[in-house]
């Protein structure tokens, strides 16, 4: 008898835990209201537009490189940096001498693995002017270069673990510097510009890396500037230590920005008309490209003019983004997620939408393989337009970390599979 009882709670619980996901957003409709409840799908207005200057000063990661893209067009990223030292009053001796320098980037990610065997090139720069770490700086910034330190060619694919002397290390790209630029480390310290941080910054700008476009379909490689392996290392030598280093580093208590560049003049012809002002091609097509790239705008319906003036309870609103059938996506694989900011101003500022402060994981905004959309749900923002407590201006569809992760995704547009879905009852 017992374990009859045990087994039919056992049984009640299963089926309230498998009704939990469908119940989201039932808490916004009183208890008494929940009859006659009506699911439809309204029409949507949506489109590309170019996207604005991203911030990109103390990002988590940094983007440098170069791609062809057969939808997109070219994409150039740079990025520079601030160096730090890793103590105080550095003083190398008389007679010290360089042995070598280098620049230790720890890699994080390449995007379009497949072209990774194509050669890439990089340039490394002195930076041209200083930067401050209370200021912030945008993608649009042009990046002030001064001498050419250093230059590597290399096969993206090949990047790879390195044997240092602490031992094995993660993947790194080892970029060799010119040995002027480490005697000019050399003979700072004699002046006192390694005193601190403060006097360092002020002599040493930083540095700048920047992709050589060669010829290649390219890739865009993303850079991890926080982790303790990327860095400067100066190698030297004195009459009496065979072999010294030091380390200036690249940590999160530092500057740096990354500058991102489009040229679409090969870009789809479907992507030109929408960024000329085309915005009846979204009711097909819409098109989606992180790093200051595209972002597509979205509208609700007149809500008012919908339900008719009668007052209405949201249960659930899902907006379902399908994915467009795109033959190079195995090439150049599709965010996992996206992001809406809400339009508050005609400016074009934006904020968070309410249902991203209630919750993040419930807002969602994931890709969906089995079903080939990104979904978001959006009741709270939905019954907010529908009470007037705020104005239908839009929103905004980026990727994702839009400033760090260069994965595209070209979206099914209204009229093909974009929809809003929402849940709700009349109130009486």
């Amino acid at each position: 008898m017992k374990k009859t009882i045990f087994s039919l709670s056992l049984l009640i619980l299963m089926l309230l835990s498998c009704e939990q996901d469908d119940q989201l957003g039932l808490d916004i409709q009183p208890p008494s209201d929940r009859i006659n409840v009506q699911v439809d799908t309204l029409p949507l207005i949506a489109y590309t537009l170019a996207d604005d200057s991203l911030l990109t000063s103390k990002t988590r990661y940094n983007v440098a490189g170069y791609i062809f893209d057969p939808i997109f067009g070219l994409t150039i990223s740079s990025f520079c940096s601030q160096l730090k030292i890793s103590k105080t009053n550095i003083v190398f001796g008389a007679d010290a001498i360089p042995d070598s320098i280098f620049l230790y980037l720890k890699l994080n990610n390449i995007y379009a693995k497949s072209r990774q065997n194509d050669l890439m090139t990089f340039n490394v720069y002195e930076l041209g002017e200083p930067l401050y770490y209370d200021s912030t700086y945008y993608s649009n910034r042009k990046i002030k270069k001064g001498n050419l330190i250093g230059t590597i060619t290399f096969n993206p694919s090949k990047i790879d673990s390195i044997y240092l002397d602490t031992g094995k290390i993660a993947p790194t790209l080892k970029i060799p510097l010119s040995l002027n630029y480490a005697k000019k480390f050399i003979d700072a310290s004699f002046e006192g510009k390694l005193l601190n941080n403060s006097t360092f910054q002020q002599y040493f700008y930083g540095i700048v890396v920047e992709p050589v476009i060669n010829g290649n379909q390219g890739n865009l490689i993303v850079w991890d500037l926080v982790n303790t392996i990327s860095n400067i290392t100066l190698y030297y030598h004195t009459s009496n230590l065979s072999k010294v280093k030091e380390i200036f580093q690249m940590d999160a208590t530092i500057q740096w920005y990354s500058n991102f560049y489009h040229d679409y003049s090969t870009a789809s012809l479907d992507l030109l008309n929408q960024l000329n002002g085309d915005t009846t091609g979204g009711k097909q097509i819409l098109f989606l490209q992180p790093l200051a790239g595209t972002k597509i705008f979205i509208r609700f319906p007149d809500f008012q003019n919908y339900f008719q003036g009668k007052r209405v309870n949201i249960n659930m609103a899902e907006l379902l983004i399908p994915i467009y059938n795109d033959p190079t996506s195995r090439e150049f694989p599709i965010p996992s997620k996206l992001t809406l900011a809400k339009i508050k101003d005609t400016a074009g500022n934006t904020s968070y939408v309410d249902d991203f402060i209630f919750s993040e994981s419930m807002f969602d905004g994931s890709y969906y393989s089995q079903k080939k959309y990104y979904r978001f749900r959006l009741p709270r923002y939905t019954q907010n337009l529908i009470l007037n407590r705020e104005e239908n201006l839009g929103l905004y569809l980026r990727v994702s970390g839009t400033s760090i992760y260069p994965n595209r995704v070209i979206l099914n547009g209204t009229e093909n599979g974009m929809k809003l879905v929402i849940t709700y009852s009349y109130v009486n």
